[in-house]
Parts: structure tokens; sequence; C-alpha cells
């Protein structure tokens, strides 16, 4: 999906504070490299929209991981600046509409009642990532693009080394990118032999009317690396934005509750599960609030502190669902070209989730001290690593 994920902990260089003025603070990401860090909610926003800030990144420069990276695969809708990225997702956007993503909503509520009814069988504690969080938007995804059930554990698997940082899935990451494309292909195949009526069908539908070389439709590597993006970002960053949730919610003392759209973005904002979005390469000298980005540099959008911006919303560690933010969009799912996909259906499994779980576990509270709960280090996703809770 054609989403903005995060990496795991950069470090600002010290004493480099962003102000207005002079050049960008620099800030080091877990491969090693270097990057210039922009944090402003405005300069964020402007980063991401400004066709002067590329996705086509040169090779051999500045990359979030070692070992492979998501900004090496030239085929993926993730790493296309226009046209190539207008032609691509023009074809896959007519499914992610407000209006089917609606169509969904019965099915959606259906698989987290059935989530829910399975955690209320089990003798507590348990971990809500592996029991519900994760569960709920892979099993949506796989059905949205009609790939079999039984491999979901699989997806999990190879979605969790391919949005890690770390050096110590350096070494895996490449094997486990064939492994993941691998699968995808057969899969294709399968389904060009044997077509149904999944996402997946009609994207490969869009491959075939490309192969007169029109340059309309989708090239076969562009299909299976849009497939991927589509089973990875479209169950990890909802996954932990459950988790994360339910956790504030509890924590905040403010469980149950009803997930109405007040709450719901300000869940985004709180605990946005990307804290940047995928770096950017200046093409040319820009101007920013925070100070100058010179042609060649390489660009990091922080997502999580963008949507933490004093000026834009005030007091913003505190978790407040009244918060009147002015109509000031949220950068949770980014913004411009890049613009989350899914942000439609990731927004509905949100308020389900919380809605169900509010509801079947209106007594539900963590099953561990707080400042003990496990968070994600090194990887793309933040968020809880295991939520243990009670009810």
């Amino acid at each position: 999906m054609d989403s903005e994920p995060a990496t795991g902990g950069p470090r600002r260089a010290p004493g480099d504070a962003g102000g207005g003025g002079g050049t960008l603070p620099e800030v080091t990401v877990a491969s090693g490299d270097v990057m210039r860090a922009v944090s402003g909610h405005a300069d964020v926003r402007r980063v991401l929209s400004d066709p002067r800030f590329s996705r086509e990144l040169r090779r051999g420069g500045p990359r979030l991981a070692r070992g492979g990276d998501v900004s090496d695969d030239r085929a993926s809708l993730l790493n296309m600046d226009p046209p190539r990225h207008t032609r691509i997702r023009r074809i896959v956007s007519g499914a992610f509409t407000p209006r089917r993503v609606a169509a969904w909503r019965p099915r959606v509520e259906a698989i987290a009642a059935e989530l829910a009814g399975g955690m209320a069988g089990r003798e507590p504690p348990c971990d809500l990532l592996a029991a519900f969080a994760f569960p709920l938007p892979l099993r949506v995804i796989c059905e949205l693009l009609g790939v079999p059930h039984g491999d979901r554990e699989r997806f999990r698997r190879w979605a969790d080394v391919s949005l890690s940082t770390g050096t110590e899935n350096a070494e895996r990451r490449p094997e486990n990118g064939r492994e993941f494309r691998g699968y995808v292909e057969a899969f294709v195949e399968a389904r060009r032999e044997d077509p149904g009526d999944a996402l997946v069908d009609a994207l490969i539908a869009a491959r075939d009317e490309g192969e007169d070389g029109d340059g309309r439709g989708l090239s076969g590597p562009e299909l299976v690396s849009l497939v991927i993006n589509i089973i990875t970002a479209g169950h990890e960053t909802t996954a932990h934005l459950v988790a994360s949730g339910v956790f504030t919610l509890v924590t905040e003392g403010r469980w149950p509750a009803a997930a109405g759209p007040g709450l719901l973005e300000e869940v985004l904002r709180h605990d946005t599960p990307a804290t940047v979005a995928m770096p950017r390469l200046a093409t040319a000298d820009v101007e920013l609030a925070a100070g100058t980005v010179r042609a060649g540099e390489t660009v990091l959008p922080m997502l999580a502190e963008a949507n933490r911006d004093a000026s834009v919303y005030p007091d913003p560690d505190a978790f407040a669902p009244d918060r009147r933010t002015d109509g000031v969009p949220l950068v949770t799912f980014g913004h411009g070209p890049h613009f989350c996909l899914g942000a439609n259906l990731a927004r509905q499994e949100v308020e389900v989730a919380l809605g169900t779980l509010a509801a079947r576990f209106p007594k539900l509270e963590l099953a561990v001290p707080a400042d003990e709960v496990p968070w994600r280090t090194g990887g793309i996703v933040s968020g809880p690593a295991r939520l243990p809770v009670r009810w």
C-alpha cells in the first residue's frame, strides 16, 4: 500500500535544535546514515507534497536500513514520483474509496467480533497483539486481496523483517525479501490461471492490459511489488495503532470509551505508529521554516513529531479526545502524492477494533505495570511488542 512507514529511533546530532534559519538538524538513522530532519508540521507537509523532494533516491545514497531497504525496489509504488507514481496509483485507488471501504465494514465488524469472542473464551491474561490487534487487519487485507488465510503467519514474519531497520536483521533481509517476492509471484500466477473477484484479480487484469506496451497498465514487477506493499502496509501499522490506542486509553483512565470521531483522531495523533515518513531526496535548494535544504541532501520527515507540534496542537503530549484542531490535518497517513491509499480502511479498522473491545471487555486492563510493557525497537513501525491484558 502506498503508505508512509517509520524508522525506529533516529538520533539527532548533539546540539541540533532545528530552529529557523541555517541548515536543518542532522539525524542518524538505524543504518548509521545521516539525513536532515524535518519536524515542524508545516515543513513536514511541504516536504511530502513539494515535487522538489523525490522518492527516487540515489543508488548508494543514505538508507534507513543496512542489508537491503524498501527504497531499493524500483518497481515499488513507494519509490516512484509522478508520472510513474500517478499511473499506478490510479489503477489501484478505486479499491480504497470511502464508498468501497464502507461496504467492507460489516465484514470487519464480523472478524472483530469473532476475535473478541476467541479472547473471551481464554483464561486471562493474554497478549492483545497476538489475539486481536494483528489478526484483525491481517485477515481483512488477506480477504480483500484474495490471499489464502493459511499463509497469514508467513506474511507477518516477512513483513516484520522487511520493515525492520536494526542490524540484527541486516543479513536476513535480502533472503526474506526474495522469499516474500517468490511467494507473491507464484500466488499471482496461480490466480491468473484460476481468477476470482478479489482485488488481486483486478490488479492482474491491469497488468495484462499493460502487456501491449501502451504503458497504462501494470508491469509484472510492479504488480508483485504492489501486492507486497498492500499486504505489508495493510496490517503492520494498523495492528500497532490498535494496541497503542488500547494502551493509551487504559493508562489514561479512559477505558471503556466510545470510539467516536474525536477519540479516533486523537488516537491517530497521539499514537502515530509511523514515527517518520520515507526519506526524500532534495533535487533543488528549498527554503523551509526551520532552515535550508540543499540539493542532493536526503530529508527525513518526522511524522510523530509533526503530530505533536505545539504551535498546532497546544499541550501536544496530553491525550485529549475533545481537542480542537481547527481543521488542521494530521500527517499520520502522510500527505501529498504518497498519502496512504489505505487510510480509510485503517481508520475503519481502528474504530471497529476499539469499539468492539470496549463493548466486550469493559473492565479490560493491563496485566502488567505500564512501564513493563515491552515496546518495539529497531523497526519501521512503533508500538507495543506485546500487550498483556486481563478483564
